[in-house]
């Protein structure tokens, strides 16, 4: 199908910025409308329609038209966002949010990020935010959910994260030989994971799917 409604929160952190050329360029797609707290530099580009919004309240986004596919790339760390609560606004309260707005709006599929290890019990406040953010994804009751777990992203960052290069530089040596069960652990290009996200979109299963690290790669391949 063509002509299509898509929205994009987080257009401009480091999946967002490789996903939203994907999605200007999409033959499925006549307009993205690009929530957004400030501008961004996409907003000159052609299909683009830019709404800057602060996600104070999420159930009323400045968004009436009918929208078919949404795609959430927000996400950041404790220390950026300067407290727990703060982080978990972002990474567990946006997603969860968009989600129920998705869905009570008849949008067709919602595309989301995660993160491989995410889950609810986890003493990790990371893994923990993770994993209820995919509770909440997951029963908010959108027709069809795409939730992504990549491995360690390689890619343009907008900050420094030790803990994530030294993982990266780990993984581009035993890389290679990280077959079978292991697969799902190979770092993953933040350009990959876009793709992904933009060919889940397109198969708008009904469901809820987690998308594993091996498969972003297979599905983006």
């Amino acid at each position: 199908m063509s002509g299509q409604t898509a929205i994009i929160v987080g257009a401009t952190g480091a999946i967002g910025r490789k996903l939203t050329p994907l999605i200007v360029a999409s033959k499925r797609y006549a307009k993205l409308i690009i929530l957004h707290r400030h501008a961004t530099p996409f907003a000159n580009l052609d299909k683009v329609d830019e709404r800057l919004f602060d996600f104070r309240s999420l159930s009323t986004l400045p968004v009436e038209e009918p929208v078919e596919d949404v795609f959430c790339c927000v996400g950041t760390t404790q220390k950026n966002a300067g407290s727990l609560d703060a982080f978990q606004y972002v990474d567990r309260d946006i997603p969860v949010g968009l989600t129920r707005w998705a869905a009570a709006h008849q949008a067709g599929t919602f595309v989301t990020i995660s993160a491989i290890g995410a889950n609810a019990k986890s003493p990790n406040p990371y893994m923990r935010t993770k994993g209820e953010m995919e509770k909440g994804v997951s029963s908010a009751g959108v027709r069809s959910a795409y939730i992504m777990r990549p491995s360690l992203l390689r890619g343009e960052r907008d900050e420094f994260r030790l803990a994530e290069e030294m993982g990266n530089a780990a993984l581009a040596v035993l890389g290679p030989i990280m077959i079978g069960p292991f697969k799902k652990y190979r770092s993953v290009r933040t350009e990959t994971v876009a793709k992904a996200m933009l060919v889940c979109a397109k198969m708008s299963e009904p469901g809820v799917h987690i998308v594993g690290s091996d498969s972003i790669q297979d599905l983006a391949a």
